[in-house]
């Protein structure tokens, strides 16, 4: 979370934001970007328009109501009870708190021990539903488009702390090679952009998605090299992470390719992916714990040698695993 909004009180705007919902009495679940409170039937975001626009999350629930209602299993966006998709509330230190609510999911997160063959399946299978649903997607006119992914703020790489040079010629270098490759509206569209463990529920039987806040205008190999980079953090002390992601991506791949094809040169695209993918966590990180800044807040040991990790990642130029990408 941005240290300036960590830093503010909810406690004046919460209980009407939750009367707004119908989620009187709701737990807080924490969250990383977003404050989250949830009861047994309803998930409740809160966010501040010092990180979000409230019309670009109308854009973002556009889209998540357009995909449940053609059946793929996500969250479903609720009104609230006044028929409003996000409620306002001006913070008195100026603008304002939003909130929106979601349907609560059945299942769990996604660890380690949850990624059998049939859940490995269902990911694959999810995310190519979501990249053909996204090829026939029409944006609501009335709201700003989801921005392109080249303007996320965190990929503004003068933005990173002191020290890191290598890590902003590297990371600059690799954002612009992306940018240069050619879109069509098979390869390039509306995604996900998240699509991780802890963005996804098993139930036992479905797979669901949620959480669409960071949806952008992307390459679809993007929600590939995503979830991959999520699995490759997932990987059991005393595993080969090489060995764990290939067997992952050697029945993820065909399952994305009962629904979705793959372009030809899919291979090198996800590889530079996953390092985007370094790049762009090295900028979020930087920011939500505020490095190398007088409000540099790391909450909880360790924290620190994660975003190192990332920083000596991205200055070698290093992928997060090591895939033998001729083999698949």
């Amino acid at each position: 979370m941005l240290p300036a909004i960590a830093r503010k009180s909810v406690t004046g705007v919460l209980p009407s934001l939750l009367a707004h919902f119908e989620m009187s009495g709701a737990q807080a679940l924490g969250g990383f970007e977003s404050a989250v409170f949830a009861t047994p039937q309803r998930v409740l975001k809160l966010t501040h328009t010092l990180r979000r626009e409230q019309a670009f999350i109308e854009s973002e629930l556009h889209f998540t109501r357009y995909l449940a209602e053609h059946g793929l299993p996500v969250a479903r966006p609720l009104s609230s009870s006044a028929g409003h998709w996000v409620e306002a509330s001006p913070d008195p230190e100026g603008g304002s708190w939003l909130a929106y609510a979601f349907a609560r999911l059945p299942g769990h997160p996604l660890r380690a021990e949850h990624l059998t063959p049939t859940v490995i399946r269902a990911w694959g299978r999810l995310t190519g539903q979501l990249h053909v649903l996204s090829r026939h997607y029409l944006s609501d006119p009335q709201l700003p488009r989801r921005r392109p992914w080249h303007t996320e703020p965190v990929l503004d790489l003068r933005r990173l702390p002191p020290g890191l040079d290598e890590q902003r010629r590297r990371g600059q270098a690799l954002i612009e090679r992306v940018g240069a490759w050619p879109r069509t509206s098979e390869n390039y569209g509306l995604i996900q952009s998240d699509l991780h463990g802890d963005n996804l529920h098993w139930d036992g039987q479905t797979l669901y998605a949620f959480d669409f806040d960071d949806c952008e205008s992307h390459f679809f190999l993007n929600d590939l090299a995503v979830s991959l980079h999520s699995v490759a953090r997932l990987v059991p002390p005393g595993e080969d992470a090489a060995a764990f992601c290939q067997r992952f991506l050697e029945v993820y791949l065909p399952a994305y390719q009962e629904v979705c094809p793959l372009p030809p040169e899919w291979r090198e695209a996800v590889a530079d992916l996953l390092r985007l993918r370094d790049v762009l966590m090295l900028g979020v990180l930087a920011e939500a714990w505020g490095i190398g800044t007088p409000h540099e807040t790391l909450e909880e040991e360790g924290d620190l040698e994660i975003f190192e990790r990332y920083a000596r990642r991205v200055g070698r130029g290093e992928p997060i695993c090591n895939i033998d990408w001729a083999g698949l």
